[in-house]
Formats: structure tokens, C-alpha cells, sequence
């Protein structure tokens, strides 16, 4: 809890600093909208989240070009929705519910490094330990905290995956319809769920309830496909849709080739090829990790994930987004403390560039398109 209060301090803080030299008047910039006058409020509904508030006020309709809520999936507008009636405002539930979704995917990340005993047999409390701090230090995190589905979908992965590990069938039904629910991500998640049990079958198998119950796992996704149908005319509405937004079913290298805007110089701090060089950056460096998965002692359900989610945003044309497939993350939480947890050394070089990485992202705060 004391880690959660600090990170989430710094990221307030980074927020802050970047609103105070906010300046922007694209079309996009449209979404600052909600508390205009409070740039540290203001700052937890960016991106999507006028998105979703529109899911809330006004429920899905197809629109012109970015004006459109067909892709946005319902799991987190609802529940933000239902929690809003006990805060006050729908937009304060969806804050409540990240913040709480945060918590517990801390927590439940280091319960499943222990329950998948990940790591070498005598480092592995220490594996579990670092997994937290990973989960919650990384900058991304950043996520997390905003009117948006990370947080949720995050914590939705680990209920799921745990629950699969800890052999409780009802956990894996609630987990998996509303992860199929929130993102069309929580396929893949129910997927490599579903090989995790497999994988572990000899060890612990499971019963005949907990295949049922990831097997109705796509009923998240199936009712809102349904749902479309009748409302939108279209099933698929949620993909045809995102065709406008040049999202499509591509090769790594075009998505590479078409979203890659340069190594921006220092002087410009332009967030659109800082975010994409980062990605591939991210892409590039941690690529060895999937060659250490036995030496790690990662099974091969966590890694597949990582894979996949590493590589969804590439095939579908979209760089820009890669770092926040959350549930892709999970791998990671779990591998690079898995490498680093028995070897200071090592430790103290990744700590010492991660604050490194920190103090880049900090010095951006004179450009406040960061805010945006």
C-alpha cells in the first residue's frame, strides 16, 4: 500500500507539472473538457475517456470518424455506471473502481508468482516482491489511474489467471465474462487461461466446473456482439468501425513501417514519436526474455500471453497503443524479476536506468502535449 501511495503521488505529481504548460488546440484536445479549470483532476480523464462517457450518457452509436462508441466495449462503463450511484457521479465511480482494480492486481500478481512458483526455488518470495514493485513502478501505470479500462482489464487478467493456478471455478466465471466484457483482448487472455490449466492438469487438475466456466468465458464478448446486432445493425460494429481509425489486420513490419515517425530530437519532445520509439524500444530490448521462459521457470500459458499481447498492436496497425495491453504486462511483472530478483548487481543497473527513464519522462513537462 505504501508503494501504491507513492507511485500514485509521483504520477499526480508528473500530471500536474505537465498541465501547467498545457496548450492545445487540435479537434483532440476536445476531451479536456471535463474539469477544464483543474489540471490535476482534469488530467484522469484523457484519451478515451470521452469515449466511454459517452457509452455512459448516451450508449453506442456508429458517428462519423472519431465520433463513434461502437468499438469501446461495456465492462468498464457499467461498472462505472453502478459504482457511480454509490459516489455521486459515474465519473468518480470509474476512478473508485481503477484505483481498487490497481490494488488488488498488485496484490494478486504477487499471489500468482507464488502460486505458479516462478523464479529459482530459493528466490522466489523475492520474485513475488519485485513483481508488485514492477506492476506498480512502471510509468504505463500511468493508465491505471485514468477514466479508462486498463485498470480493470489488468486486475481482470490476474483474477483469472490466479483463479485457474488456485484451482476455483467460480472466480474463472466472473473473471472471464467480464474480462470478454471489457476488451476484445480478454480472448486471448481466456485462451492462455485456459492452457495454464492444461499445462498443470498433472499437477492439479481441474474439475468439471472450471472447464464450464472457461468455456462461458466469451459470453462477455458473444452478449456484446449480440447487443450490436440489435442496436447497431452490425455484430461486428466494434471492428468494422475501426477501420476509420486505420486499424486493421496487417504484418508486424507495415504496422513498423507506416506508424514510425523518427528519433525525435531532444528540442522537440513531439509525444508522437516519443511514444513510438518507445515502443519498439520496449519491443526491441525485452525481446531476450522470451528466449529465458524454462530458465525463468515461466510457464508456457504466461508466456504465450506476453507474446501475443506484445504482438496484437503490431498486427493490428497500431504501434501507438502497444504498451497498454495490460494483461500482456502480466508477463513481464513476472519474468524480469524472475531474471533480476538473486542478482544485485543487475538489480541496481535496471533500477539505476529506470530512474533515468523517469527523469526523461519528467523533463517533458514544459511540453504539455504530454497531457493530452
Amino acid at each position: 500500500m505504501a508503494l501504491y501511495l507513492i507511485t500514485r503521488f509521483a504520477l499526480a505529481l508528473f500530471v500536474w507539472l505537465t498541465g501547467q504548460h498545457y496548450d492545445c488546440g487540435r479537434a483532440g484536445c476536445l476531451n479536456r473538457g471535463f474539469f477544464p479549470e483543474n489540471f490535476l483532476i482534469n488530467g484522469l480523464f484523457q484519451w478515451d475517456a470521452l469515449q466511454y462517457w459517452q457509452v455512459i450518457q448516451r450508449g453506442y452509436y456508429l458517428g462519423d470518424g472519431f465520433d463513434t462508441t461502437a468499438p469501446f466495449f461495456p465492462g468498464f462503463p457499467l461498472l462505472a455506471f453502478w459504482l457511480g450511484k454509490l459516489f455521486g457521479s459515474p465519473l468518480m465511480g470509474g476512478i473508485v473502481l481503477n484505483h481498487a482494480c490497481s490494488i488488488a492486481a498488485a496484490f494478486g500478481v504477487a499471489r500468482l508468482c507464488r502460486r505458479l512458483g516462478v523464479g529459482e526455488a530459493q528466490g522466489r518470495d523475492a520474485v513475488a516482491r519485485e513483481a508488485t514493485l514492477f506492476w506498480l513502478a512502471s510509468p504505463l501505470t500511468l493508465f491505471f489511474c485514468v477514466f479508462q479500462s486498463e485498470a480493470l482489464f489488468g486486475a481482470l487478467s490476474v483474477g483469472l489467471l490466479w483463479s485457474v493456478a488456485a484451482r476455483v471455478w467460480w472466480p474463472m466465471l466472473v473473471c472471464g465474462v467480464l474480462i470478454t466484457a471489457t476488451r476484445n483482448a480478454g480472448i486471448v487472455v481466456v485462451v492462455c487461461a485456459a492452457l495454464l490449466a492444461f499445462e498443470r492438469k498433472r499437477e492439479s487438475p481441474l474439475g468439471a466446473k472450471a472447464w464450464v466456466a472457461l468455456a462461458l468465458a466469451p459470453l462477455g464478448l458473444a452478449a456484446f456482439a449480440i447487443y450490436q446486432h440489435y442496436a447497431l445493425g452490425d455484430a461486428f460494429a466494434w471492428v468494422t468501425t475501426q477501420l476509420r481509425w486505420n486499424r486493421f489486420l496487417t504484418t508486424p513490419w507495415r504496422t513498423i513501417a507506416d506508424e514510425w515517425m523518427g528519433w525525435p530530437p531532444i528540442s522537440r519532445r513531439d509525444v508522437a514519436p516519443m511514444y513510438r520509439m518507445q515502443e519498439l524500444l520496449a519491443l526491441g530490448l525485452l525481446a531476450p526474455l522470451f528466449f529465458l521462459r524454462r530458465k525463468l521457470e515461466v510457464p508456457r500459458a504466461i508466456w504465450l500471453l506476453g507474446l501475443i499481447e506484445w504482438i496484437l498492436p503490431l498486427l493490428s496497425h497500431q504501434l501507438f497503443s502497444a504498451a497498454r495491453y495490460q494483461s500482456g504486462n502480466v508477463y513481464f511483472a513476472l519474468a524480469i524479476p524472475a531474471l533480476l530478483a538473486n542478482r544485485p548487481m543487475l538489480r541496481g543497473l535496471c533500477w539505476m536506468l529506470f530512474g533515468m527513464v523517469l527523469a526523461w519522462y519528467l523533463s517533458t513537462y514544459p511540453h504539455g502535449v504530454w497531457a493530452s
